[in-house]
């Protein structure tokens, strides 16, 4: 259900945040714009990528627009005027990637001084007014007294959450409904994970009782991963072999980038990497480029943030 409040009751909840509250709520809707303007310039490339890729990342593989900054003055302000020069409350800064060219305009003319297709103009505004309404969403639960443990009982203290989630405790604001979503289906798809696994060991004791080996089982080999070379993994191209790469995909993680499917996109872009896909969209390399990812995070090299469940993000 979409939470729309009135004046009056926006600005009583707001006068009764904090600081940190009141910065975070206005850094959500920046934040917000800039990735849903950044995924929809990717999807026009073919690059599909899950919501809880930063938009740094995605404008790393963008070669034209990215949006810049958003303003909202609070009111009409002669002093951020659109390029037509009407003065403006909202004001939208983009950059050109390849020409340096910044355009600053409300969001009626994107199209007029972008050039971006009409089709993705309105796809973009769409996406921006749905942001729109996400504050309000957070200051009806942060005024209701929302708790992350009423609806996820089974986040511990140690949780740990995806960055932009975890931005959200941090200041002390609610989570969106969709993050709840996001979080909710992990959770069942980690057991279901779990639930497999529990069935495989079963099958594998069994196996080895009947074989005469004994009747334990060690539950894994902690030492495989140790004292031996990174594999040299096909990833969909003959010429391209995770063994030969190995010090690019450091670089890339070096460089910060934390997802998996930016990283592969990089190889792809930058190095070669086969081009095929799957009808998701998502790049035939990504299943080997995880597997390579997973022997570095068991050799202590990388460590995981959160698992495939929503999108594989790594920190170095």
């Amino acid at each position: 259900m979409t939470i729309i409040m009135n004046a009056k009751e926006r600005d009583r909840i707001l006068n009764a945040l904090n600081d940190v509250q009141v910065d975070f709520l206005q850094l959500h809707l920046k934040r917000g714009k800039k990735t849903v303007f950044a995924n929809y310039m990717a999807r026009d490339k073919g690059l599909v990528f899950p919501e809880d890729v930063p938009s740094e990342e995605i404008e790393i593989l963008l070669d034209e627009w990215i949006l810049e900054d958003y303003i909202d003055n609070g009111f009409v302000n002669p002093e951020t005027p659109c390029e037509c020069g009407r003065p403006l409350r909202y004001q939208y800064i983009v950059k050109h990637k390849g020409t340096g060219t910044v355009r600053r305009f409300g969001i009626t003319h994107f199209e007029e001084h972008t050039g971006i297709p009409p089709n993705l103009i309105k796809l973009i505004i769409n996406g921006f007014n749905f942001i729109d309404y996400e504050p309000d969403e957070l200051l009806y639960k942060i005024d209701t007294g929302w708790q992350i443990q009423n609806e996820l009982p089974f986040i511990t203290e140690d949780y740990i959450f995806p960055s932009e989630m975890q931005l959200h405790v941090n200041a002390n604001v609610p989570l969106l409904n969709r993050q709840v979503k996001r979080l909710k289906l992990a959770y069942l798809a980690t057991l279901e994970e779990e639930q497999l696994l529990r069935r495989e060991i079963e099958v594998e004791v069994r196996s080895k009782q009947n074989d005469g080996v004994g009747e334990e089982l060690d539950t894994w080999q902690e030492t495989f991963f140790e004292n031996q070379e990174l594999p040299a993994i096909d990833i969909g191209h003959k010429d391209f072999v995770i063994a030969e790469y190995r010090d690019v995909i450091m670089k890339f993680l070096d460089q910060g980038i934390s997802s998996t499917r930016v990283l592969c996109e990089l190889l792809i872009k930058e190095h070669g990497a086969s081009r095929e896909r799957y009808s998701t969209s998502k790049p035939k390399i990504y299943p080997s480029v995880c597997m390579h990812l997973e022997t570095l995070v068991k050799q202590g090299n990388l460590g995981l943030l959160h698992t495939k469940n929503t999108e594989d993000l790594y920190s170095n």
